[in-house]
């Protein structure tokens, strides 16, 4: 599918987008914490109906905010400025990882424009963490022990990742300002995603890594929730099988519109 790329002014400044397709109820991806866009393209090749990604601030070739604001909250209005600006009225939103915290903290505030919602290897609220391993956390965040911290985090989350995944995580991941990383990480602490189910009331899919589920997957946390569950791949299952989560997002966007 001939995708074009452009440049939307976001809220904190210019923010680079892949827009694919025509037609259809149009889907607007967001990528994880130190991602790109190019995590989906795959999808957006795959897709005939309109399809957008871009690149978070701060990430890919988006511009850095100045006043260093990363945390999910700030996140959602570059979504925002992107339907805006895009002039999609209503679309179906698809996040993954700190994506999907995004994408919930959109819902939060803007749910009359979502088709759907589909969250993909995403988290809910996160227990409260014991002093100790939040001490070890931002110990591990300092400019020193950084790198090597990171490496570790993304290690066991990289498991069964095909090689050109983990190349261009890792790539992604060493080229983000830790500045993003960190303000990205340290809003998962804060995020209620029962908030999410507050404010939106439309239809909402997961889709998981069986290694990689925790006890607040959002199916766990909200059992009406549909989820299916993906084996054998890493956290980046849509770049690792993109033909299984095609063919999986097909039926769930077949079902939002």
């Amino acid at each position: 599918m001939a995708s074009t790329t452009r440049i939307v002014q976001g809220p904190a400044g210019r923010l680079a987008v892949t827009d694919s397709g025509e037609g259809g109820t149009p889907v607007l991806f967001v990528n994880s914490n130190a991602g790109r866009r190019e995590q989906w393209a795959a999808q957006q090749a795959h897709l005939k109906q309109r399809s957008v990604s871009f690149d978070l601030r701060g990430m890919g070739e988006s511009d850095l905010d100045p006043q260093g604001r990363y945390g999910a909250v700030d996140l959602a209005s570059d979504v925002k400025a992107i339907a805006d600006a895009l002039g999609l009225e209503r679309f179906v939103l698809v996040g993954h990882s700190f994506g999907g915290t995004v994408a919930g903290e959109y819902a939060i505030r803007w749910p009359e424009r979502l088709a759907g919602l589909v969250l993909v290897d995403t988290a809910g609220t996160m227990p409260p963490l014991p002093p100790e391993q939040l001490a070890w956390f931002r110990d591990g965040m300092r400019p020193e022990k950084y790198r090597d911290f990171m490496d570790a985090w993304f290690a066991p989350i990289l498991n069964n990742a095909k090689p050109r995944t983990h190349e261009l995580v890792m790539q992604w991941l060493h080229t983000t300002p830790r500045e993003v990383v960190m303000g990205a990480m340290e809003s998962i602490l804060t995020y209620n995603s029962d908030r999410v189910f507050e404010r939106y009331k439309g239809p909402v899919h997961t889709l998981v890594v069986d290694a990689f589920i925790q006890p607040n997957a959002y199916h766990l946390l909200y059992p009406h929730i549909p989820h299916e569950v993906f084996t054998g791949v890493s956290h980046w299952l849509m770049m690792d099988e993109p033909e299984q989560f095609n063919a999986r997002l097909d039926a769930v966007l077949a079902k939002m519109k």
